[in-house]
């Protein structure tokens, strides 16, 4: 029988509620919710004392993601302390209140796991946070490296997830992964600007890919570079140090700031925010990017690939990573002769898309999808 499962009412993961049916109940996680459920299982007594201790004790670390997202997104407002730190504590009160909710409902059903979307910001980090300390099952979940992909994922996401860092998992396997087949379509990503015709690229050029800077993937996962404007800095000052080379980058589509106001042009740093990205990738002679699904596709089209965060795609002999300056020089000067390691490409790549990734989307899963959730925990190769 399929393993029960408790989820939050976010929208993205709504679809789950209708493919899991019986299988999963989920938390409406408004306060006033929130509050109603802590009377009907604890009365007016047990609401006061939740109350009081919420706001003795705010969950901050709960919903720290929050407002480092709110103050990237809008600066000028939620940059204002008074402003931020207003927004922070009744945040963290509402996080503190749902925690005591979710440790109440999981504690009186221990067999129930947890469906966490995401788990970086509130109120997913909450789920994630009981289902830790109560040592519940757990699985992660987000969009996938390709389209029509999801992770689902029993240790987490991205660069925190299960996919297995060593090459010789790949190597040497008996199995060929890729068998069955590999990625044909790349993910169409929307231009940044709209109007301006896409700019006429350099013969020869290194592409970067931005990312978007309040994404967990720079927040937790980029301990070098921690935003776009010190990516700009970064790459300015490797085309300083190497005048023979050219570098194009590409911000963000769905990230709406955009650097160019507020830096030092360099003459042989571009911005193509209205190119095609997979044109970008093609016709460069290397990709650096944080750790951007781009660098995947990159990989895909048999570019080489410098990385300067952590990624689940960092393996040796795959990409090439840097962790400071001298790093980036090294490895930039390297992709004039180094290319990914043939065999270990396909098997990277026909793992990822034919064992890893659950072939679905969020609002087109699988009927079966409570069979196919257990066996995401219950994998022994993960």
């Amino acid at each position: 029988m399929s393993r029960r499962w408790l989820k939050l009412d976010t929208g993205v993961v709504q679809h789950f509620d209708r493919a899991l049916g019986a299988l999963s109940d989920t938390v409406q996680t408004g306060t006033g919710a929130t509050l109603r459920a802590l009377h009907g299982t604890q009365g007016w007594r047990g609401v006061l004392v939740a109350l009081c201790c919420a706001i003795r004790d705010p969950a901050h670390d709960l919903v720290a993601g929050n407002l480092t997202r709110k103050q990237i997104r809008l600066p000028a407002v939620f940059g204002n302390r008074v402003i931020g730190g207003a927004y922070g504590w009744l945040k963290a009160v509402e996080a503190r209140l749902l925690e005591y909710r979710l440790a109440a409902q999981l504690s009186d059903d221990p067999d129930r796991a947890a469906l966490i979307y995401n788990g970086s910001l509130f109120p997913e980090s909450v789920l994630a946070s009981v289902a830790d300390r109560l040592n519940r099952e757990r699985l992660f979940i987000e969009a996938g490296f390709f389209p029509g992909t999801l992770q689902i994922d029993p240790r987490g996401l991205n660069a925190a997830n299960s996919v297995p860092r060593d090459p010789a998992f790949y190597l040497n396997s008996d199995t060929d992964f890729a068998a069955p087949g590999l990625p044909d379509l790349l993910n169409q990503r929307a231009t940044k600007a709209k109007g301006p015709d896409p700019i006429t690229l350099p013969e020869s050029y290194i592409f970067v890919a931005f990312q978007v800077p309040s994404d967990m993937q720079v927040t937790l996962h980029s301990p070098w570079v921690r935003d776009m404007h010190q990516f700009y800095n970064v790459i300015r000052d490797a085309a300083e140090r190497q005048p023979d080379r050219v570098f194009v980058i590409k911000e963000h589509p769905s990230f709406p700031l955009s650097v160019q106001g507020d830096i030092t042009p360099h003459p042989r740093v571009i911005f193509a925010n209205t190119n095609v990205t997979r044109d970008l990738i093609l016709g460069a002679q290397a990709v650096i990017t944080l750790n951007s699904t781009v660098g995947l596709e990159a990989v895909l089209m048999d570019r080489p690939v410098i990385i300067l965060a952590d990624a689940c795609y960092d393996i040796d002999g795959l990409v090439l990573r840097a962790r400071n300056a001298q790093d980036l020089d090294h490895a930039i000067k390297r992709t004039t002769d180094w290319m990914p390691d043939a065999a270990l490409r396909r098997q990277v790549l026909g793992w990822l898309w034919n064992h890893y990734l659950v072939h679905a989307r969020y609002d087109d899963l699988p009927s079966d999808l409570g069979d196919r959730l257990d066996r995401q925990l219950n994998r022994s190769d993960l």
